[in-house]
């Protein structure tokens, strides 16, 4: 029943089937793959979160090793559509440590990808290699696509990051050197021209007006705000600098390691 639900695209009343298999199963073998089918179900209702949560209750005891790297390759592929990429390379962590080769080398581009993110790309150049050099490429299509990876994985060609940390320091000391160092020059130049702006209502309070209270107090309340303001916007700006640096030279990667898929399927 909960497969035909499943295959006629009932996620939810299938999820639940599924989840009575699994309270009422003894055998550990039906309560894994329930979990494991829940779990696609629970993707097709967009729902990586809960699909991770869900896998994340198998017991990895006394199943076949094809069982094992089943249940892992799906709590990775969740953990990474719900970007814990960190729980993703765990799981796959587990899979080349205690599983054959064989299984090794299925979840190697997996593996890769996850690399990627947690901007470990030495390594998810080693396992790209370990993949071509495991596909059915001949000598020839093996050679280039190594090659191929070793252009695109250059040290030369990493991302360069902004420290956040720093950008807050210096914008600490030096109003608008954050910003500017996280390569927005624009809004270091608003930032500093309001505080100067609140400098410039406390003077007019002060010497024209002569609102002495009053001047300070407006002159230096928008001084303040701007200044705690662009201290915290600095290390914003840096952080998303640094996350769509990675996300650009992801992407490149990631197009690169599409065609390489699609040019050596690998054989199960």
């Amino acid at each position: 029943m909960a497969d035909s639900l499943k295959d006629e695209g009932a996620f939810e009343w299938a999820a639940l089937e599924y989840e009575r298999i699994c309270f009422e199963a003894f055998d550990n073998v039906v309560k894994t793959e329930a979990l494991n089918k829940k779990s696609d179900c629970l993707l097709g209702m967009n729902n990586p979160k809960a699909a991770q949560k869900n896998l994340l209750r198998i017991n990895y005891f006394g199943i076949s090793d094809s069982l094992v790297y089943e249940s892992r390759f799906r709590t990775a592929y969740s953990s990474y559509l719900s970007e814990d990429f960190e729980q993703a390379a765990s799981q796959l962590f587990l899979v080349d440590q205690f599983l054959p080769e064989r299984f090794q080398q299925k979840a190697a581009i997996l593996y890769a990808i996850t690399l990627n993110e947690l901007r470990k790309w030495d390594q998810a150049k080693a396992k790209l290699e370990f993949w071509v050099e495991h596909s059915d490429l001949d000598s020839i299509g093996r050679d280039s696509a190594l090659m191929n990876i070793d252009a695109v994985y250059n040290a030369d060609n990493y991302p360069k990051f902004r420290d956040p940390e720093r950008a807050s320091t210096w914008s600490t000391f030096i109003p608008g050197s954050g910003q500017l160092y996280s390569g927005h020059f624009w809004d270091a130049a608003f930032s500093v021209a309001m505080m100067v702006t609140g400098l410039g209502l406390a003077a007019v309070g002060i010497f024209v007006i002569q609102y002495y209270v009053a001047g300070v107090i407006l002159g230096y309340g928008v001084f303040q705000r701007f200044y705690m303001a662009g201290v915290k916007r600095a290390e914003y700006l840096a952080n998303r600098k640094n996350y769509r640096t990675k996300r650009d030279y992801n992407t490149e990667l990631l197009a690169m390691i599409t065609l390489l898929q699609k040019k050596s399927p690998i054989h199960d």
